[in-house]
């Protein structure tokens, strides 16, 4: 998991529960910082949710805007200035926030779908001003003057499950995972394919971090493809990886070449924002090996692994 992301959830526990007569701040305790958030509909299917959220005596804000539709999600990571009514941030090429609250009748007490027995005093209003975002590539966009303020994550959600991914490795195991990597200094990208039994379905993601100027963009796409997008056989010494849209063309796995040569072909994967993102080369770092993979559904205030929200903490 990635240093930025790390207790996000910890983050959006405590803004959710610090939250008392304003939509940022605790009532009369400045210095416990500010919090913010909103949604957004945005075209082409993609729907946003952004937090803003400072440290004490509002130091060293910071907005991330969740972005998530059909194509997969992306997630935008920016410095801001974050006060008890107001958000100001500079998304660079992709957009600008700058807003202002105002209250909207009297507070209310809002319960917690999911957390049991909880609740929060929440001044009701909207942020206004300007919201503009335009994904990269145009994938989606939104501008808007005034939106309804959020509670919380927690207190609006209307689902409480969680997914928990478990893996298991070994001989005996059927199936097989493959794993490759690269890094840069502004770049790295993951993708993990995994298929449990010969003729079974294959579950297959990618995750690409971009380090811009002041900037930081997560985009990922996973899902489910039929058992011939990740072909091996046993010994696991060579494998093939050539799944359907939103991915083309295909890479192979050779055990025993070199380590330039060991992950070849010309994978790519079209994400939101960025399209034709090379997943295979001599510069990747790969490994195969017999894992099988598990989904077990449950009821939490918690996420899955590879929801956004699972374990960021910005404010490190």
């Amino acid at each position: 998991m990635k240093r930025w992301q790390k207790g996000v959830l910890a983050l959006v526990v405590v803004a959710s529960f610090g939250v008392q007569a304003s939509p940022a701040m605790a009532e009369g305790e400045a210095e416990t910082g500010a919090f913010g958030a909103f949604r957004l509909k945005a075209t082409n299917g993609y729907s946003i949710f952004a937090i803003a959220v400072s440290k004490p005596q509002f130091k060293r804000g910071e907005l991330v805007l969740f972005v998530g539709g059909p194509g997969g999600s992306a997630i935008y990571l920016a410095s801001a200035k974050v006060e008890p009514t107001v958000i100001e941030a500079d998304l660079g090429d992709v957009g600008k926030v700058a807003v202002n609250f105002e209250p909207s009748g009297p507070p209310e007490r809002v319960d917690a779908r999911c957390e049991e027995n909880g609740s929060t005093i929440f001044q009701p209003g909207f942020w206004v001003g300007k919201i503009e975002f335009e994904g990269e590539e145009g994938f989606t966009r939104v501008a808007v003057a005034r939106t309804k303020a959020t509670v919380s994550p927690f207190f609006e959600l209307g689902g409480c499950g969680m997914t928990v991914i478990g893996e298991q490795g070994g001989r005996s195991v059927k199936g097989a995972r493959l794993i490759a990597r690269f890094a840069s200094a502004r770049e790295s990208r993951f993708l993990q394919a995994n298929r449990n039994r010969p003729g079974g379905r294959v579950y297959l993601e990618v995750d690409v971090e971009e380090r811009h100027r002041g900037l930081i963009v997560d985009r990922q796409v996973g899902g489910y493809f039929p058992a011939g997008a990740f072909e091996f056989a046993s010994p696991l010494r060579t494998a093939t990886l050539a799944p359907p849209a939103p991915f083309a063309g295909h890479a192979t796995f050779h055990r025993n070449a070199k380590a330039r040569n060991r992950w070849t072909g010309n994978l790519t994967v079209d994400l939101p924002g960025r399209a034709d993102v090379p997943l295979a080369g001599g510069s990747f770092k790969t490994a195969l090996a017999h894992w099988s993979r598990t989904e077990t559904a449950g009821r939490s205030p918690r996420f899955s692994r590879r929801n956004p929200l699972s374990g960021i903490s910005l404010l490190d």
